[in-house]
């Protein structure tokens, strides 16, 4: 049975990058307005994030970013791009991080230049099902991904994590980085993403391949309610939410919470009581599934997904999840129909052609395995996965020479990504097959 591993990040970056930036893309929400240029890339001792230009006050400029991407700075001053590509410094005096546990700050720099100032919108009209876009840096890409507004808290939540997101990935180095409207008002501050590895095993290994599922960001009304202590005028304070017992949303959000710190089973308990309040609230299911198949309760896990589908047929990450947990328990007919439905609902899902690859080798037709990694290889020739699969495929049909041209690249392709465990597995193999 295949090994789970979960990794959960605040989306900083762990290296520090070079001073050369790529072009930043102009990219629009609204054909009439250009959100990247209200984003820098910040740049400490310690690593990189992402933040937001929200005020102009002579040449002073103040970017809203988040604690943790700044909190780190060893008396060293940081450094900020800005969307011209120029480069400014900002000394450690300069940087205010927000009370109240918040993870928040500001910094200020200095600059004659004319840069766009985000327009501060209304996270509290913020809907379900709304769409957003995080915008940030991963390296020196500026990113923006688009989703959905999941569920919205009036309660006070850690670091003041109280929008959830799907689908917009915050990955490491967009932490700090803008969650912005259609209409390109920013509402909240992203930093956290709660994932869980790919699953699709097969006998001899497990990959970790990590994929986001949830965004949590901090509303921008909770800035504004401390925007006077970090010496940022709004005008009149927001006041604070004056929420009356605890909703369905808040109850996932504060699960999300609990999933970020690898504290699932507190997380299901406050996925149960958000069911209860609102059995309707389909991201409840998928979200308590992907928390127990987190703790390997494997039949909990397929009946949440099962809850969730039911309740909205077209969810293409549902059946993904199923599918994953019946190769899991080795359903590889039930693991193949729901990895149909996920690709007939998303074509381009390169973990769904995996995981029916999986299933069909084992279901004694390695052949078409062999033809759906090649489709998730032609979707991402840098898929090291899709290789090493295809490897024990090819391995499993009698072909040697295929399997261990298919180990050595995706050895390579591991190596180059920096996945160091997955390397060195794969070299053992290509050496157990040289020998034989």
């Amino acid at each position: 049975m295949a090994k789970l591993v979960t990794q959960t990040f605040l989306g900083i970056g762990i290296t520090i990058l070079s001073s050369q930036i790529l072009p930043m893309r102009a990219i629009s929400a609204n054909p009439n307005i250009n959100i990247s240029d209200r984003i820098v890339l910040i740049q400490t001792r310690s690593g990189q994030g992402s933040g937001v230009i929200i005020k102009r006050t002579g040449s002073t400029y103040t970017i809203l970013t988040a604690a943790h991407v700044v909190n780190d700075l060893r008396s060293s001053p940081l450094q900020i791009t800005t969307p011209d590509r120029q480069q400014h410094t900002s000394e450690p005096i300069e940087v205010k991080i927000a009370p109240n546990a918040l993870d928040l700050a500001t910094v200020s720099f200095q600059s004659e230049q004319n840069y766009p100032v985000a327009e501060l919108g209304d996270s509290g009209a913020a809907i379900k099902g709304q769409p957003v876009f995080a915008v940030g840096f991963q390296g020196t890409a500026l990113k923006l991904n688009s989703g959905t507004v999941v569920a919205t808290s009036r309660q006070s939540q850690d670091l003041g994590y109280g929008l959830a997101i799907g689908n917009a990935d915050i990955l490491p180095g967009m932490s700090g980085g803008g969650l912005f409207t259609q209409a390109g008002t920013l509402i909240g501050i992203n930093g956290k993403s709660v994932g869980i590895t790919e699953i699709a095993p097969v006998q001899e290994e497990t990959r970790t391949n990590f994929k986001p599922v949830s965004g949590l960001a901090i509303p921008i009304d909770t800035f504004k309610q401390v925007a006077s202590s970090l010496n940022v005028d709004l005008g009149s304070p927001v006041p604070a939410s004056t929420a009356v017992g605890l909703t369905a949303d808040d109850l996932f959000i504060t699960a999300g919470n609990k999933s970020q710190k690898g504290d699932y089973r507190g997380a299901i308990v406050d996925y149960d009581k958000a069911i209860a309040l609102n059995p309707q609230f389909e991201e409840i299911y998928f979200r308590r599934g992907i928390a127990r198949t987190l703790i390997k309760d494997w039949q909990g896990a397929e009946a949440d997904y099962t809850s969730a589908i039911a309740t909205k047929p077209a969810h293409a990450e549902a059946y993904l999840h199923r599918g994953s947990v019946r190769n899991t328990v080795n359903n590889w007919r039930g693991a193949k129909s729901d990895f149909d439905i996920a690709l007939a609902l998303n074509p381009n899902s390169l973990p769904a052609y995996v995981g029916r690859g999986v299933a069909l080798c084992e279901l004694n037709d390695c052949k078409s395995g062999i033809q759906d990694y090649n489709r998730a290889i032609a979707i991402n020739s840098t898929y090291a996965e899709a290789y090493s699969r295809r490897g024990f495929a090819y391995y499993k049909s009698g072909n040697r020479q295929a399997a261990i041209d298919n180990y050595i690249a995706a050895a390579e392709l591991y190596r180059q990504q920096g996945k160091d465990s997955d390397y060195l597995e794969t070299v053992v193999k290509i050496k157990q097959l040289v020998r034989n």
